[in-house]
């Protein structure tokens, strides 16, 4: 062991760090600096520090440093510090304080023979924060801290500034020898992996970068925060070096996110905050993820070696790692260069970007006057990430909304099958290609044997039009029947079968609709048994509306997500399919919107129900943000459909749209994710219920898995709906940073539908965003 270390011996980490008892370190105190009071040891990692408070109420950090850093590197940070309180006196850095001898610290023996250099400075406001709790605002002010120190270390030099630490991550290459303290074959094979790419990317380059003396350690542990996450205080120079500018953001981006879920998107935050002060050149930027990289793989790489070396000192040496192994995980699954490209263009910043949210709601307004948009203030996002959006300022908004990015907004694998294929071929399906066919067997396989025919389209409102032209010409009717609130899609003949889209008077005279199986407040309730059959009745009702018309086919949504989420029980769609089969008709399940696992027990809805659909459509989660959509149905229904009529889509089933379509189904079953819809929605639903208690306007909360209404009425006894209030919370929300929406007949149900990837930290967020909300909401 020891002769593995022999060629880092110099380093100053492979020197035993202070240990000196409390008593000892008072009296090196009182002879240093003539100083009494209460000492509170503090974290270290190569020093011993304290926490001095004297009679007076006075409060200064004493710090025995490692004998390791000679006097001309303690000279070089003392006159580091006074460089920095004469250019920037408004940075919040630590000044040193002279001792009895007029100089700035003094030499006492240690005990270990050893001599040891001890050092007073002021004692800086504000605490370590976890960066679980930094907003986006903090990581930029972070970045733009970062940058403003070296701006003011821009003219400062010192002959020893060419100090040696294998923190310094321009020295990477020097790790080589320390490789096995790392346990685990896979771990040391990732960070070698670094290595080769540094030494390949890096160490070429390194030398026509920009160079100065840098802080190379603004970590979290060197950073205190105010309460409101204003900077207060930056500490420890211990790391200073000569290294290059752009090591100082790595460094902070690594030590400062690692272990965050959203660390590569927090990283962009970050990389904005600093270039808003000093932009990076083109080599710097294209190099930023590789550099950090580099510091993740050191943090990983040093703390296993003085794991063994120092293992008193275990708990602060490797108390960043399990979040640094985390971080290079994220960047590796999401792929190094992809990473690169992000941090690239976050230092350049995208065009569009600049456009002010203002403007470019009038340009909107003007371009688009028919396009609607949420909230009294529009929300304008520039990116998303697994359940976060962001704003141009860097703001995150978790999507409690959106069911399009159902494997969470820009997952890696969906973009890399889009990508990829994009490369090699985009073309119609006309031509023999795999992915078509491919994704036509998998999605067969998913559902019951009789559906066994496929078509794959660009849309789930052309997929629905292309369903009711099936449904006609295979039962000779031309009759529809829908719930009351429903929506299947924009086309004209999908509007005609989407009630909620209907203007007044607007009811076509081929559609029919049935109330929706509103067990809460509608004509049945869920007290009364046999509600939800009662319902299903209505579709007699309905047909007999229809007259010689007769029933062509129902549409279902079979979680009723546009009446209000209300997810009726089994029993409504088994009696709703015995009713419409009995009239001829055929069943199409809709699952555009509860399907892809949102339920939490199947990859599609109707499944609980045990029934077999004659046809069904699925849309917007197919492709994950990538238009795709399909139908699947009964080859024999195919048969009324004239052959001379080609049932094709010259974009639908491209090979880019079914690449995206089969990425997503293996996110699903890779991941887990149904069974994460059913964990997290479970969890979520409880809370909700929970507030359901506390506040009485909570009327009913209702749903399945990742989909799940909160119903807002005027009170509990009137079940009067409250639509008022639901707008008042959703912008209230918004303002949270929590992105809901609104459903139901009066707009009165808040909908709630995460991508399903959310986590049950991200579940609490919203719990506690929606209590403080609707404590103070008035409706």
């Amino acid at each position: 062991m020891v002769q593995r270390l022999d060629p880092l011996a110099s380093d100053p980490l492979a020197s035993a760090p202070p240990a000196f008892s409390d008593e000892a370190a008072r009296q090196a105190l009182g002879a240093g600096f003539g100083l009494t009071g209460s000492l509170t040891a503090l974290a270290g990692e190569r020093d011993q520090n304290f926490r001095v408070d004297t009679a007076d109420g006075q409060r200064f950090l004493f710090k025995i440093s490692n004998p390791a850093d000679t006097l001309p590197i303690l000279d070089m940070q003392t006159a580091a510090l006074r460089h920095i309180e004469q250019v920037a006196p408004d940075l919040p850095v630590m000044r040193t304080l002279p001792g009895v001898s007029g100089e700035p610290w003094t030499e006492v023996p240690g005990p270990d023979s050893r001599t040891y250099p001890v050092r007073l400075f002021t004692f800086l406001p504000g605490r370590v924060t976890p960066n679980a709790l930094l907003t986006t605002r903090a990581i930029q002010a972070l970045g733009e801290t970062s940058a403003r120190l070296g701006r003011a270390l821009r003219g400062f030099f010192h002959p020893a500034a060419d100090y040696e630490i294998l923190w310094d991550i321009t020295h990477l290459p020097k790790l080589r020898p320390l490789l096995d303290h790392i346990s685990g074959t896979a771990r040391r094979a990732q960070v070698e992996r670094v290595l080769d790419r540094f030494e390949d990317r890096v160490v070429p380059v390194l030398p026509s970068l920009r160079a100065q003396v840098i802080h190379a350690d603004l970590s979290l542990d060197n950073v205190l925060l105010s309460d409101d996450l204003q900077v207060s205080g930056i500490i420890d120079f211990g790391d200073m070096t000569h290294a290059a500018l752009v090591c100082d953001l790595a460094v902070s981006i690594s030590d400062v996110l690692h272990g965050r879920d959203d660390a590569v998107a927090a990283a962009e935050a970050m990389i904005a905050g600093y270039t808003s002060v000093t932009p990076l050149d083109n080599e710097e930027a294209d190099l930023l993820a590789d550099l950090v990289a580099a510091r993740l793989a050191t943090e990983i790489t040093v703390t296993a070696w003085r794991r063994g070396l120092y293992p008193g000192n275990a708990a602060y040496s490797a108390s960043g790692e399990p979040g640094a192994r985390d971080f290079l995980d994220r960047i590796e699954a999401a792929g190094q260069d992809t990473v690169t490209a992000r941090f690239r263009e976050a230092c350049r910043g995208l065009p569009y970007r600049s456009a002010a949210s203002g403007l470019l709601l009038e340009r909107r307004r003007r371009a688009l006057p028919r396009s609607p948009l949420f909230y009294d203030r529009p929300v304008h996002l520039v990116r998303g990430e697994g359940a976060w959006l962001f704003d141009p300022a860097g703001r995150r908004y978790l999507d409690g909304y959106n069911n399009v990015a159902v494997v969470g907004h820009g997952h890696p694998r969906v973009v890399r099958a889009v990508a990829e294929q994009e490369r090699l071929l985009a073309t119609h399906s006309r031509y023999l290609h795999e992915a078509i066919v491919e994704l036509a067997e998998r999605l067969t396989s998913t559902l019951p044997p009789e559906l066994d025919a496929v078509f794959v389209v660009n849309s789930g409102s052309e997929a629905n039009d292309l369903a009711w032209r099936i449904a006609r010409a295979a039962t000779g009717h031309s009759g529809a029947v829908v719930t009351g609130f429903a929506y299947h899609g924009m086309t004209e003949a999908t509007h005609a079968l989407s009630p909620e889209e209907w203007a007044a008077r607007e009811r076509p005279a081929h559609v029919a609709t049935v109330p929706g199986p509103d067990g809460y407040r509608g004509a049945y309730r869920r007290e009364q048994e046999g509600w939800a059959e009662r319902y299903a009745a209505q579709v007699d009702v309905a047909a007999a509306e229809l007259g010689d018309r007769g029933v062509a086919a129902m549409f279902v949504d079979p979680a009723c997500t546009a009446e209000g989420i209300l997810v009726p029980p089994p029993g409504y769609l088994r009696e709703v399919d015995r009713r419409v089969r009995a009239l001829g008709g055929l069943l199409i399940a809709d699952e555009v919107q509860a399907g892809h696992g949102r339920s939490g027990s199947h990859l599609w809805s109707f499944h609980p129900s045990g029934i077999k659909p004659d046809i069904v459509v699925m849309g917007k989660p197919m492709g994950n943000g990538f238009p795709v959509a399909a139908l699947v149905t009964r080859s024999e229904l195919l048969e009324a459909v004239p052959e001379e009529t080609e049932l094709f889509s010259t974009y639908g089933g491209n090979p880019v749209a079914c690449a995206a379509a089969l990425a997503v189904l293996a996110v699903i079953e890779d991941e887990g994710l149904i069974q994460n819809s059913a964990r997290v929605g479970s969890y979520l639903q409880a809370g909700l219920v929970a507030l359901q208690q506390r506040h009485p306007f909570i009327g009913d909360v209702r749903g399945t898995g990742l989909l799940l209404g909160v119903e807002l009425v005027e009170d509990p006894q009137s079940r009067r709906p409250a639509p008022a209030r639901a707008r008042e919370v959703t912008e209230a929300m918004r303002d949270h940073g929590i992105l809901l929406g609104t459903t139901g007949p009066a707009g009165n149900v808040l909908k709630i539908r995460p991508p399903l990837v959310v986590t049950h930290e991200q579940a609490d967020l919203l719990l506690n965003a929606l209590g403080e909300v609707l404590a103070v909401t008035r409706g």
